[in-house]
Protein backbone atom coordinates (compact mmCIF):
# COMPACT_ATOMS: atom_id res chain seq x y z
CA UNK A 1 0.00 0.00 0.00
CA UNK A 2 1.51 3.32 -1.08
CA UNK A 3 0.59 6.58 0.71
CA UNK A 4 -1.25 9.06 -1.46
CA UNK A 5 0.81 12.14 -2.32
CA UNK A 6 -0.30 15.53 -1.08
CA UNK A 7 -1.85 17.85 -3.68
CA UNK A 8 0.76 20.59 -3.39
CA UNK A 9 3.77 18.27 -3.61
CA UNK A 10 5.69 17.38 -6.78
CA UNK A 11 6.81 13.78 -6.99
CA UNK A 12 9.03 11.92 -9.40
CA UNK A 13 8.62 8.18 -9.85
CA UNK A 14 12.00 6.60 -9.12
CA UNK A 15 11.04 2.98 -9.47
CA UNK A 16 8.42 0.31 -9.13
CA UNK A 17 8.95 -3.05 -7.49
CA UNK A 18 5.95 -5.36 -7.41
CA UNK A 19 3.16 -3.43 -5.74
CA UNK A 20 5.46 -0.84 -4.14
CA UNK A 21 5.89 2.45 -5.94
CA UNK A 22 8.79 4.67 -4.83
CA UNK A 23 8.50 8.38 -5.43
CA UNK A 24 10.82 11.31 -4.83
CA UNK A 25 9.36 14.42 -3.15
CA UNK A 26 11.11 17.40 -4.79
CA UNK A 27 9.29 20.07 -2.77
CA UNK A 28 9.99 18.20 0.47
CA UNK A 29 13.67 18.02 -0.43
CA UNK A 30 13.71 21.76 -1.10
CA UNK A 31 12.03 22.43 2.25
CA UNK A 32 14.70 20.33 3.98
CA UNK A 33 17.42 22.35 2.24
CA UNK A 34 15.80 25.60 3.37
CA UNK A 35 15.55 24.33 6.94
CA UNK A 36 19.21 23.27 6.89
CA UNK A 37 20.45 26.61 5.49
CA UNK A 38 18.31 28.61 7.91
CA UNK A 39 19.52 26.45 10.80
CA UNK A 40 23.12 27.28 9.93
CA UNK A 41 22.29 30.98 9.74
CA UNK A 42 20.53 30.91 13.14
CA UNK A 43 23.48 29.02 14.65
CA UNK A 44 25.99 31.61 13.43
CA UNK A 45 23.94 34.49 14.77
CA UNK A 46 23.28 32.66 18.05
CA UNK A 47 27.03 32.36 18.62
CA UNK A 48 27.41 36.11 17.99
CA UNK A 49 24.55 36.80 20.41
CA UNK A 50 26.15 34.59 23.09
CA UNK A 51 29.48 36.44 22.86
CA UNK A 52 27.75 39.82 23.09
CA UNK A 53 25.51 38.63 25.93
CA UNK A 54 28.52 37.33 27.89
CA UNK A 55 30.20 40.69 27.35
CA UNK A 56 27.16 42.50 28.78
CA UNK A 57 27.22 40.26 31.86
CA UNK A 58 30.97 40.58 32.37
CA UNK A 59 30.78 44.38 32.09
CA UNK A 60 27.84 44.47 34.52
CA UNK A 61 29.73 42.51 37.17
CA UNK A 62 32.92 44.53 36.51
CA UNK A 63 34.95 41.49 35.52
CA UNK A 64 38.71 41.91 35.42
CA UNK A 65 39.60 42.73 31.79
CA UNK A 66 43.08 41.25 32.33
CA UNK A 67 41.55 37.83 33.00
CA UNK A 68 42.10 35.49 30.02
CA UNK A 69 38.41 34.53 29.67
CA UNK A 70 37.12 38.09 29.98
CA UNK A 71 39.79 39.33 27.58
CA UNK A 72 38.83 36.65 25.04
CA UNK A 73 35.11 37.56 25.26
CA UNK A 74 35.89 41.28 24.96
CA UNK A 75 38.17 40.72 21.96
CA UNK A 76 35.76 38.51 20.02
CA UNK A 77 32.69 40.60 20.75
CA UNK A 78 34.53 43.84 19.90
CA UNK A 79 34.54 42.82 16.23
CA UNK A 80 30.74 42.66 16.16
CA UNK A 81 30.18 45.72 18.32
CA UNK A 82 32.54 48.18 16.62
CA UNK A 83 29.79 49.65 14.37
CA UNK A 84 27.74 50.45 17.47
CA UNK A 85 30.37 52.04 19.75
CA UNK A 86 29.59 55.66 20.58
CA UNK A 87 25.94 55.29 19.65
CA UNK A 88 24.73 56.16 23.16
CA UNK A 89 26.31 56.78 26.56
CA UNK A 90 27.08 53.87 28.86
CA UNK A 91 25.81 54.18 32.45
CA UNK A 92 28.44 53.21 35.04
CA UNK A 93 28.35 52.59 38.76
CA UNK A 94 31.38 51.59 40.82
CA UNK A 95 33.24 49.92 37.96
CA UNK A 96 30.12 48.21 36.64
CA UNK A 97 29.08 49.23 33.12
CA UNK A 98 25.74 48.67 31.44
CA UNK A 99 26.57 48.62 27.73
CA UNK A 100 23.37 49.79 26.10
CA UNK A 101 25.10 49.65 22.71
CA UNK A 102 25.66 45.91 23.21
CA UNK A 103 21.97 45.37 23.87
CA UNK A 104 21.10 47.42 20.79
CA UNK A 105 23.59 45.35 18.76
CA UNK A 106 21.95 42.13 19.99
CA UNK A 107 18.57 43.38 18.80
CA UNK A 108 20.01 44.46 15.43
CA UNK A 109 21.76 41.10 14.90
CA UNK A 110 18.55 39.27 15.77
CA UNK A 111 16.66 41.30 13.17
CA UNK A 112 19.41 40.69 10.59
CA UNK A 113 19.26 36.92 11.22
CA UNK A 114 15.48 36.96 10.87
CA UNK A 115 15.70 38.99 7.65
CA UNK A 116 18.31 36.70 6.10
CA UNK A 117 16.34 33.55 6.94
CA UNK A 118 13.17 35.04 5.46
CA UNK A 119 15.10 36.00 2.33
CA UNK A 120 16.50 32.46 2.03
CA UNK A 121 12.97 31.09 2.32
CA UNK A 122 11.61 33.46 -0.31
CA UNK A 123 14.46 32.80 -2.75
CA UNK A 124 14.66 29.03 -2.34
CA UNK A 125 11.03 28.00 -2.01
CA UNK A 126 9.60 26.78 -5.33
CA UNK A 127 7.10 29.21 -6.81
CA UNK A 128 5.13 26.88 -9.04
CA UNK A 129 3.95 23.52 -7.85
CA UNK A 130 2.56 20.88 -10.13
CA UNK A 131 1.52 17.35 -9.57
CA UNK A 132 2.19 14.75 -12.22
CA UNK A 133 1.62 11.09 -11.61
CA UNK A 134 1.95 8.33 -14.14
CA UNK A 135 1.18 4.78 -13.10
CA UNK A 136 1.80 1.85 -15.40
CA UNK A 137 -0.20 -1.26 -14.61
CA UNK A 138 1.04 -4.60 -15.89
Amino acid sequence: MCPEPMEDEEYRDVGTSGETQVEEDKVGQRRNEIIRVNGIIWLIFAVIEVFIGLRVILKLIAANPDNAFANFIYSVSHVFLSPFFGLVGEPTSGGSVFEITSVIAMIVYLLIAWGITRLVYLLMMPTGVRHVRTVHRH
